[in-house]
């Protein structure tokens, strides 16, 4: 970690406010649809879900305007205010006093908005303050961070949520001023805002802005590209949930009895517990191979991994299974991290960072339609259908950076 020594403050500060962030949303975020099918009922709940995702995309993609118009940090910290008073809301909600669920929601939704705006400034900021040299060391820095603070974080969930919400929610907010502090006095701003930049605040502008980013087919088909990476990414919450919850044959070990969702969490815990400790040593064996390759290695691995998981249903094979998708995702991505910001115009990171946020939303609803064709193709058709996912995810990165490096020049290999 000798390189952390020499990192720019920004970035410093940056692991900090990474882990305080993941903490909150990994803490609250996950309990959230229990809390909803409580107090009101199935449908609304994936109703409320779904406003939430939708209502943090649009923000993202405001978030990313704004930072490259009105400066990165000033936008950070609007994103911050509305956390801060999310949560708030949430806590008053469900105080002593008495419990409110559509005002415990609004609160929720207005704490998602904000992390959502904030995002793309955040992105922007790590990609300003750091070098084509080292970006592969901080993106594999945050990436270990934001493991321990999903860790962290869905333990103290798991286990203050349901019996001390208030509290836990006052805590959130506490930790949301901390992060808010952290960025106002602490962060310096990384964007000089030409007054130009200014003026181009209306809807029009954010529609002009956008377009131009999608019209960068380099960077188009690399999102398209990450959209297919994505649903590699999320097959635990998907497919292979499914699969286990319907195939896996259920057994016991050290006298723990062992089915479908008892294995998934397994494989979560083996897929977490290998990040926060190899993934310092891992990022220095695979440093020595090109960002390109690296990225095509470790996605191959990851959609292998997924691949053989889905064919298999008892507990060795399933966890060899994890532990090389585990692999491919240490591979993956520090160097699909430094791709996208390679591929980024400097002068508009901020908006590049936003439409990159389209990738989750369309990666989970595709992938959700996968759970619903298993029906008629099974694991087998399952499985072929990831290697395709694969195999298109590493196409269109490669032909997107090949398109970059027509264009540019310094090349990405």
């Amino acid at each position: 970690m000798q390189e952390f020594r020499y990192l720019d403050k920004n970035l410093k500060l940056r692991t900090l406010t990474v882990f305080l962030t993941v903490l909150l949303g990994s803490s609250i975020a996950p309990n959230m649809t229990i809390y909803y099918v409580s107090h009101f009922n199935v449908v609304i709940a994936g109703i409320l879900l779904i406003v939430v995702s939708v209502a943090g995309f649009i923000a993202s993609l405001y978030g990313g305007h704004l930072a490259d118009i009105a400066g990165r940090k000033k936008t950070m910290i609007i994103g911050s205010a509305l956390i801060i008073l999310g949560y708030l809301v949430a806590a008053i909600s469900n105080s002593p006093l008495g419990t409110n669920a559509i005002t415990t929601f609004f609160g929720f939704l207005m704490a998602t908005i904000g992390a959502s705006f904030a995002d793309p400034a955040e992105q922007a900021m790590m990609i300003d303050s750091s070098t084509p040299e080292n970006r592969r060391f901080v993106y594999s820095l945050i990436y270990w961070v934001i493991n321990i603070g999903t860790m962290v974080g869905a333990a103290i969930g798991g286990w203050f949520f349901k019996e001390y919400l208030f509290e836990l929610m006052l805590a959130s907010m506490v930790v949301g001023i901390i992060n808010g502090l952290i960025i106002w006095l602490g962060m310096s701003e990384t964007f000089t805002v030409s007054h130009d930049a200014q003026r181009k605040k209306g809807i029009s502008a954010i529609i002009k802005n956008y377009a131009e980013v999608f019209s960068d087919k380099a960077y188009l088909l690399l999102i398209i590209g990450m959209v297919f990476s994505t649903i590699v990414y999320l097959q635990p919450d998907y497919y292979l949930a499914a699969h286990l919850g319907e195939s896996f044959k259920q057994t016991t070990i050290l006298g723990i009895h062992i089915y479908g969702q008892r294995m998934l969490s397994l494989m979560i815990v083996v897929n977490t517990v290998m990040i926060i400790l190899g993934m310092t040593t891992w990022n220095k064996i695979t440093s020595r191979i090109s960002v390109l390759r690296a990225y095509a290695i470790g996605v191959g691995l990851q959609g292998l991994g997924f691949t053989l998981s889905f064919l298999f249903n008892t507990f060795t094979p399933l966890i060899i299974s994890m532990m090389i998708a585990t692999l491919g995702e240490m591979t993956n991505v520090p160097p699909s991290q430094t791709i996208r910001a390679d591929l980024m115009n400097p002068k508009k990171i901020g908006a590049y960072s936003g439409a990159s946020a389209v990738a989750r939303p369309v990666a989970s609803i595709i992938a959700g339609m996968m759970v619903s064709a298993s029906h008629f193709t099974g694991n087998i058709g399952m499985a072929v259908t990831l290697i395709l996912i694969t195999l298109t995810a590493i196409a269109l990165t490669f032909k997107a950076v090949k398109i970059h490096n027509l264009s540019a020049e310094n090349k990405i290999v």
